[in-house]
C-alpha cells in the first residue's frame, strides 16, 4: 500500500476525488482539519486533510523518474550531455553577442562593448555562471567551483566544473548503505521528518527485512504522533512515545536486541535556542547513535547555513536528508546545502508517497541532472 494526504475544501470532495481515482480499495486512515500559518491565513477557512492508504498498482513519481532515467542513454554520459548543453550555450551567446553589439553601435553603450572585448572562455564562462544561477546554485558556491578554470574551450569549461562539483560532492558522500542502530532524526518544523522516517522504515521492513522499532518524542503536536502510529500499524512495527529522558534509555534497553531504531524529534526553529536544547538533552544521552537533519530543498540558503550552524552546535557531527524536491523546479540548492554544511547526503524524496518517493544521493546522477536541466531554449 502507498499512504498518501491529500488537502481539499471538504471531506465530500477528498471522498469523491479518492473514490474516482483509487476506487473502492482505498483506506482512509484519518481525516484532520488544518489552517493554514501566517496572518494572511487568519481569515481563510480551513483545509480538510484526509490520509488514505491506496494499492500498489500505479508507478509512484519515484518510478516515474527512474524509468526516466534508465530510458535516458545520455545519463550517466555527464560529458556528452555537457557537450549538448555547451553547443547550445555557444549558440545563446553568440546571439547574445550579435545583439550586444547591434545595442553598442545604436546606443554606444559602455558595458555591452566591454562584453564584446571579453574572451571567448570568458563570455562562455560568464552565460554558464547566469544559467547555474538560475538553478538556484549561489554566487559564492558557482565562484568557489569555478576559481582557477583556465579553461579555454567549451568543453574543457564544462568538464572543470564538473569534476569540481563531484570532488565537493563525492567529500560529502557517504557509501554506508545501512543505518545503523540508532538513529535520531532532527531538523526545522515542516521538513518532513515524520514522513521520511515512514519511507525508510517501509524500506528497511519491507525491503531487507530488519526488525525496526519507531521512537517518537514530538509529544507537542498529537498529529504527528498519530501519523507515526498510522505509518507504525500499517507495516507491523512497535512505536514508543518519550515524554522524558528517562524514558529514552528505558526504551533503548527494551529494545536492545531489534536491528533498527529510528527516533522522531520535535520540530524546532534553529532559532529557538531553548527548545533546541530539549532535542541536545536526548541526543546526548546516547552514546552509539547516529544524526540526520532533514531539510528542505527550498529552504533559503541565508537559513540553510544558519540550520547547518545551529546543528552543529546541537550535536556535532550528522548527516544529511534533503526533502521535497517535488515540489521545487530548482535542483541547485542540494548543492549549496552540500557546499555550507560539508556533511554526507543520504537521501532525497520527490514526494509524499510510502514507501516509494525516496532515493538514495547519487553525484554522478545528480551532477549529470543539474547540467542537464539548465535551460538553453
Amino acid at each position: 500500500m502507498r499512504i498518501l494526504k491529500i488537502k481539499g475544501k471538504s471531506e465530500e470532495i477528498i471522498y469523491e476525488q479518492i473514490k474516482k481515482e483509487y476506487g473502492e480499495s482505498a483506506l482512509i486512515l484519518s481525516t484532520q482539519k488544518e489552517k493554514e500559518k501566517g496572518i494572511l491565513n487568519w481569515f481563510r477557512p480551513t483545509k480538510t486533510v484526509v490520509t488514505v492508504a491506496v494499492p500498489e498498482n500505479e508507478p509512484t513519481f519515484a518510478e516515474k523518474l527512474e524509468e526516466k532515467v534508465n530510458q535516458n542513454q545520455t545519463l550517466g554520459e555527464p560529458f556528452h550531455i555537457s557537450m549538448e548543453m555547451l553547443n547550445a550555450l555557444k549558440i545563446q551567446m553568440n546571439e547574445m553577442q550579435a545583439s550586444l553589439a547591434k545595442l553598442s553601435h545604436v546606443e554606444g553603450n559602455d558595458t555591452n562593448k566591454k562584453f564584446l572585448e571579453y574572451s571567448e572562455a570568458d563570455k562562455m564562462k560568464d552565460l554558464l555562471n547566469k544559467k547555474l544561477i538560475e538553478q538556484g546554485l549561489q554566487q559564492e558556491v558557482i565562484d568557489k567551483l569555478m576559481r582557477d578554470n583556465q579553461e579555454e574551450d567549451i568543453e574543457g569549461i564544462v568538464r572543470f566544473f564538473y569534476s569540481r562539483v563531484e570532488e565537493l560532492l563525492t567529500q560529502s558522500v557517504d557509501n554506508s548503505r545501512m543505518l545503523p542502530k540508532v538513529v535520531f532524526f532532527v531538523g526545522p518544523t515542516g521538513v518532513g521528518k515524520t514522513t521520511t522516517i515512514a519511507k525508510l522504515t517501509a524500506d528497511y521492513v519491507l525491503n531487507r527485512n530488519k526488525k525496526v522499532v519507531l521512537f517518537t518524542s514530538d509529544t507537542y503536536r498529537i498529529a504527528a504522533i498519530d501519523q507515526l502510529k498510522t505509518y507504525a500499524d500499517i507495516l507491523g512495527v512497535s512505536i514508543e512515545i518519550i515524554y522524558e529522558e528517562k524514558e529514552l534509555l528505558h526504551y533503548l534497553d527494551k529494545w536492545q536486541d531489534i536491528d533498527h531504531i529510528f527516533i522522531d524529534t520535535a520540530g524546532r526553529s534553529h532559532k529557538n535556542v531553548e527548545q533546541l536544547k530539549d532535542v541536545k538533552f536526548l541526543i546526548d544521552s546516547v552514546s552509539e547513535k547516529e544524526v540526520l537533519l532533514v531539510m528542505n530543498a527550498s529552504t533559503a540558503y541565508k537559513d540553510v547555513k544558519k540550520i547547518i550552524e545551529t546543528y552543529e552546535g546541537l550535536c556535532g557531527e550528522f548527516k544529511l536528508i534533503i526533502t521535497k524536491l517535488d515540489e521545487t523546479d530548482q535542483i541547485g540548492n542540494i548543492l549549496n546545502i552540500a557546499y555550507s554544511s560539508q556533511k554526507p547526503i543520504l537521501y532525497l524524496t520527490v514526494g509524499q508517497n510510502v514507501p516509494a518517493d525516496i532515493i538514495t544521493f547519487e553525484v554522478e546522477r545528480y551532477t549529470s541532472d543539474l547540467l542537464g536541466r539548465i535551460n538553453y531554449e
